[in-house]
């Protein structure tokens, strides 16, 4: 294998990151063949390893340092991280032991996460419902209907606390799930 070979097998490796990030690892690994020079070249790819490797240590790196603000951000960087352990041949054991594990946790994460949302949903829909039944009987009984309404709006409160609570938490979990897998993967490959 030459500079050229292993610099189209990690490009192909990093296609599933950002451009900027594939630009600026790319522009790394050349600079690095480019200062130890031509004479250098094959003990600079002993001492780098596999460009699968290579690939897998920039992908972790990638999802550790990313955790992002957006739920859609923490699954993709969640996805990043799971394709990291994939990358590196030598670690298929420890790559599905630790695949299990991160599924397991989202899908728990996910069962608790969204059984306490769809609990305030049913709290919102409930004091819609007791808003609509106070106004219903304002004019049979004042008191009665007064009782509804703030019984309604209540529940309506506290449902939508909890929705913005879940979807908070969601955004927090999901970013703790993807920094600490990529994390694992960052000392798993360095051990």
């Amino acid at each position: 294998m030459n500079k050229y070979e292993f610099m189209a097998q990690l490009k192909k490796h990093l296609r599933k990151l950002p451009f900027d990030e594939v630009k600026e690892a790319v522009d790394y690994y050349e600079q690095y063949f480019d200062d130890a020079g031509e004479e250098n070249e094959q003990a600079v790819l002993s001492e780098l390893g596999s460009p699968s490797a290579v690939a897998s240590q920039i992908v972790a790196s990638f999802a550790a340092k990313d955790t992002g603000k957006s739920v859609q951000k923490g699954l993709s960087t969640a996805w990043m991280t799971i394709l990291a352990i994939f990358a590196t041949p030598a670690a298929q054991p420890v790559a599905l032991a630790v695949a299990v594990l991160a599924f397991v946790l989202v899908v728990v994460m996910l069962i608790v996460v969204y059984s306490i949302g769809g609990a305030g949903v049913g709290l919102v829909a409930g004091g819609i419902m007791g808003v609509v039944t106070g106004g219903s009987v304002v004019l049979r009984s004042f008191s009665t209907a007064l009782f509804f309404f703030g019984l309604g709006l209540i529940a309506s409160g506290i449902g939508l606390a909890i929705i913005t609570g879940t979807v908070k938490l969601s955004r927090i979990g999901f970013a703790w799930l993807a920094k600490n897998v990529g994390e694992f993967i960052l000392w798993r490959n360095n051990k």
